[in-house]
């Protein structure tokens, strides 16, 4: 058995255990905070102000009704055709962790979305986040993109089998965003998936250039710095593609030098915070 086969076959399904493990924690996490028996967050900088008055409309999602694929192989794109072969399985393996981060990110996003946004999720995975955005839009749209075509096949005949017409399919390289996203979405939707951005200038930066000038941009990750330590170690030996984690003052940091105007940052569950930037 090679490394990758190792990888593959015992340590991402420990991982993918250890993630549904972490769940619990969320859930019991809630259940105290339901009660009022949690402290307030850790948070750093200040909230934007609530703003629904901008969105855009459907308008890709018309003109597009099958997946955009690149033309040709992306560099480097043996650190994510692992994904490809976990596309089909991936959203049952972690679903108990994911979903309270969606939960508690789309909480946080709600405010800002008038019900004609277009949300951009620029790392859809196979497509479940994306297809909740497009639920929660009805009159809005979604475009879910992503590196690796397998994933965008998986969340594109997702959406197909669940009749959602308000969404479009690109495979795209984060930090070399279409021609077509340029200053075009209300707001981006970035969860788990900023720790494996090799280039996270980079992807601060395009995430900039795709937003309409009121967007915001919304991430969900790992962040407190007790989380980034604790971590480290299982996630670069068992999960596909990571990079790094990044406390919340880097991700001030990164954000503020990428020209967001501002930038806050909240623990939004034990170990998750996320990333709210203002253009």
């Amino acid at each position: 058995m090679d490394a990758k086969q190792f990888q593959r076959t015992v340590l991402t399904p420990l991982l993918g255990a250890a993630l549904v493990g972490w769940g619990g924690l969320f859930k019991f996490h809630l259940g105290l905070r339901q009660a009022g028996l949690t402290l307030p967050p850790d948070s750093m900088g200040t909230r934007p102000p609530e703003d629904m008055s901008h969105g855009g409309g459907p308008a890709l999602s018309r003109r597009r009704k099958a997946p955009v694929y690149l033309r040709a192989t992306p560099e480097n794109y043996d650190t994510v055709s692992e994904f490809d072969h976990l596309s089909d399985q991936y959203d049952d393996a972690i679903e108990p962790f994911v979903r309270p981060i969606f939960d508690e990110t789309f909480a946080l996003m709600k405010p800002y979305l008038a019900d004609t946004a277009r949300v951009l999720d620029p790392s859809c995975g196979p497509g479940s986040n994306a297809m909740a955005l497009a639920r929660a839009l009805p009159r809005g749209e979604v475009v879910a993109a992503d590196l690796s075509r397998g994933m965008v096949e998986t969340a594109f005949r997702s959406a197909q089998d669940a009749h959602l017409a308000n969404m479009a399919f690109f495979q795209a390289d984060v930090v070399k965003p279409p021609r077509a996203f340029l200053g075009y979405f209300d707001a981006i939707f970035c969860c788990l998936s900023f720790h494996h951005y090799t280039d996270g200038v980079g992807a601060a930066r395009a995430f900039h250039r795709v937003l309409a000038p009121h967007g915001k941009v919304f991430i969900a990750d790992g962040g407190p710095e007790w989380f980034v330590a604790l971590a480290r170690g299982i996630s670069v030996a068992a999960d596909p593609g990571f990079v790094q984690h990044r406390t919340g003052s880097e991700f001030m940091d990164l954000f503020t030098n990428a020209g967001f105007s501002s930038v806050y940052w909240t623990e939004a569950l034990p170990g998750i915070g996320v990333t709210i930037a203002a253009r």
